[in-house]
């Protein structure tokens, strides 16, 4: 065999079960799950020496001086390697679907392989990568003639299988960690050793042996979350809501704090993911998006982590996976999912929102959400093979983490959200998940629920709920607002709007913005306004763009009566009759405290007074202002859980809010 017919080999692709390797460009791919691996250059080395040779058996001493020649290294360098193969193909030295050990002799790769041609384009593109390859490179592919490689015979009995291999599916007992009544959630389990945390009611840290026996319990003013714990010592990392921004807080086994960070502006976080012994990964949300810092504690120092996300891109958590590197979990403009490391490269996809996630390093799956309106727990291998974990009790999981003996722990939480009269009733039933209630002069409300599962929009009328919407995808509802004439609903599914009346959709369109809707109503009956924060775009009733306007806000209203804007900036509310003159201290209606304005959503006119919702340290306010003369802001609600709210017609309040808040932990044992 010469060097020609070597290059030319390595122009081809290995097809084995349900990967395809690309010798010349390092990458094992799974076509079905349109997985790319980009492979260590010498772990792409020594998968190549064993599909190039399947069913032979293959010496240490012939892999070492293959993969080291002329070279002395370490007697567990082929065993390290080795291993990273194994977890990449998630297989394992016991049941092995790939590389088996023959002991005394060495290793023996088992799976079926053929050598097939890429298509065109991919072909071209290897032949210039070889062609470019320096004089040495032909040294290294030499060494592997060493090999016993018949590559005729090799052809004649090789064969290709498109479907994978059925994987050894773990069985899951479940137990209850916790069984206290309350809310306990955010757990996170020790990866090697016997120790659990978890947040209970909110402003308690746990910490706990894996039974549930607790060690220590640390209280706190604020709202404390999303505990990690580190992979190999026992140091706890968790966040504590302040005001208008966030904290990393890190403490032992025992509760004795051992740091704590410099606050960060933040409106909600993901679990902290250690990246060593003295950095961490942290995931924030702000006024401007989700961003991923890489926080150090010596310095106490975030330093932004540059995430190349395509536009409509959100990133949702980062997390330590294969190999013990960091990977970003990214959800699409088309609410699908991947999981990228740094260099955007794609390791997994999901033809849907993945919100929930956790690395299993006993069996090398990601444990995720799937599809179903129940969210139920699957696991995806490397591969893309999936298998289900477990159905979804009542309620749902809304926290992960595994150990090393695969073993997951969960929050399983249950609720409702119910609107609720001045009496403390629920207006529509007792058991509902119901939101963004608002009610127009004729008494009638139109509300967002999520009954079916799916964000759908009702109308309750004449003691009647009508479903106007019949919805099956994921998109969410923020926000839903009558017309002046109490014609017609104004709602939205992420970027598009709907327009509808008592029977139905009538309407459906996206405004042409920049940036991600943010809030939208009515200039009259017959007209629409749609804002991102960065410009307001009029619309008529039909779709048609009418106007651009260039206008910064954090929150925006339209007063019909008074036939003026509202506009919230620079933590105060102007009032102007037109978007094109420039705000100032004369259009300035009142300044607001940080409490006041912090995260503000959701606002509400109702008889010559504004109404809208804040956060501060992560415990939710409604406020109030008069129009007329009074501008001191009057707080008329504080509460955690507090979700949306409408004004009755006498003026009180009508709050939708979680309630009947179960949460308990539990431990899925894998068998």
């Amino acid at each position: 065999m010469d060097s020609n017919r070597e290059t030319n080999t390595r122009t081809l692709h290995y097809y084995f079960l349900s990967w395809q390797f690309d010798a010349s460009q390092d990458e094992l791919r799974a076509p079905d799950s349109q997985v790319v691996i980009k492979l260590e250059p010498q772990v792409a080395r020594l998968l190549e020496l064993f599909v190039a040779s399947p069913n032979t058996v293959l010496s240490r001493d012939a892999l070492s001086e293959a993969l080291w020649p002329d070279t002395i290294v370490e007697s567990n360098s082929l065993y390290q390697l080795l291993t990273k193969l194994r977890r990449i193909l998630n297989d394992s030295a016991r049941e092995p679907r790939f590389i088996k050990t023959v002991p005394k002799r060495g290793y023996v790769f088992i799976a079926p392989v053929a050598l097939r041609q890429p298509q065109a384009r991919a072909h071209t593109e290897i032949q210039s990568a070889s062609a470019t390859e320096p004089a040495a490179t032909g040294k290294k592919h030499a060494r592997l003639l060493v090999l016993p490689i018949i590559a005729a015979c090799f052809s004649a009995i090789a064969y290709f299988s498109s479907a994978p291999e059925p994987i050894a599916v773990p069985h899951y007992e479940v137990e209850d960690i916790t069984y206290d009544l309350g809310l306990e959630f955010d757990v996170t389990a020790h990866t090697s050793k016997p120790l659990l945390a978890y947040v209970d009611d909110f402003n308690t840290l746990v910490i706990s042996d894996k039974q549930g026996n607790q060690n220590a319990r640390l209280s706190f003013d604020n709202r404390v979350a999303k505990p990690t714990w580190h992979p190999a010592q026992d140091w706890l990392a968790f966040w504590q809501y302040q005001g208008d921004g966030c904290r990393l807080l890190i403490v032992n086994a025992q509760g004795q704090q051992l740091h704590q960070s410099q606050g960060l502006p933040c409106y909600h976080i993901q679990a902290p993911t250690w990246h060593s012994d003295t950095q961490l990964i942290a995931t924030v949300r702000d006024k401007a998006g989700t961003h991923a810092y890489q926080y150090n504690i010596d310095s106490k120092r975030y330093i932004p982590i540059p995430l190349k996300l395509n536009k409509g891109d959100k990133l949702i958590t980062a997390l330590r996976g294969w190999d013990e590197q960091t990977y970003y979990l990214v959800k699409d403009a088309n609410l699908h999912s991947r999981l990228i490391t740094l260099d955007a490269k794609v390791q997994m996809r999901w033809p849907y929102p993945v919100w929930l996630i956790a690395y299993d390093p006993k069996h090398h799956s990601m444990i995720t959400n799937d599809s179903s309106k129940h969210h139920n727990l699957i696991a995806t291998t490397r591969d893309g093979q999936q298998y289900p974990v477990i159905a979804t009790p009542q309620g749902l999981f809304s926290s992960l983490s595994v150990d090393n003996q695969g073993d997951i722990f969960s929050a399983a939480e249950s609720w409702q959200v119910n609107i609720r009269d001045k009496d403390n009733l629920p207006i529509f039933s007792s058991s509902s998940h119901d939101y963004l209630p608002v009610t127009n002069s004729l008494g009638e409300t139109a509300f967002m629920s999520r009954r079916t599962g799916a964000c759908e929009i009702y109308l309750h009328s004449n003691d009647r709920v009508i479903q106007l919407t019949h919805h099956t995808g994921d998109e969410y509802v923020n926000f839903v607002t009558w017309s002046p004439d109490n014609a017609y609903i104004l709602a939205n599914r992420e970027s598009r709007l709907l327009l509808l009346d008592r029977s139905g959709v009538v309407q459906t369109f996206t405004p042409q913005l920049s940036h991600s809707l943010s809030h939208f109503g009515w200039l009259d009956s017959d007209t629409l306004w749609a804002s991102d924060g960065h410009e307001v775009l009029i619309y008529s009733k039909s779709g048609q763009l009418q106007r651009r306007y260039n206008v910064s806000s954090d929150l925006l209203l339209f007063d019909h009566r008074a036939q003026n804007w509202l506009v919230f900036k620079h933590s105060a509310i102007y009032r102007v009759t037109d978007l094109s003159v420039l705000l100032s201290d004369k259009s300035r209606l009142a300044s607001l405290a940080p409490q006041a304005y912090h995260q503000v959503t959701n606002p509400r006119l109702r008889d010559g007074f504004l109404y809208w919702q804040s956060a501060w340290s992560k415990t939710d306010h409604i406020w109030r202002i008069s129009l007329d003369g009074n501008t001191q802001p009057e707080l008329l609600k504080t509460q955690n859980l507090l979700w949306h709210y409408d004004i009755a017609a006498d003026g009180t309040l009508l709050i939708a809010k979680m309630e009947s808040v179960e949460g308990d932990i539990k431990r899925l044992s894998a068998k």
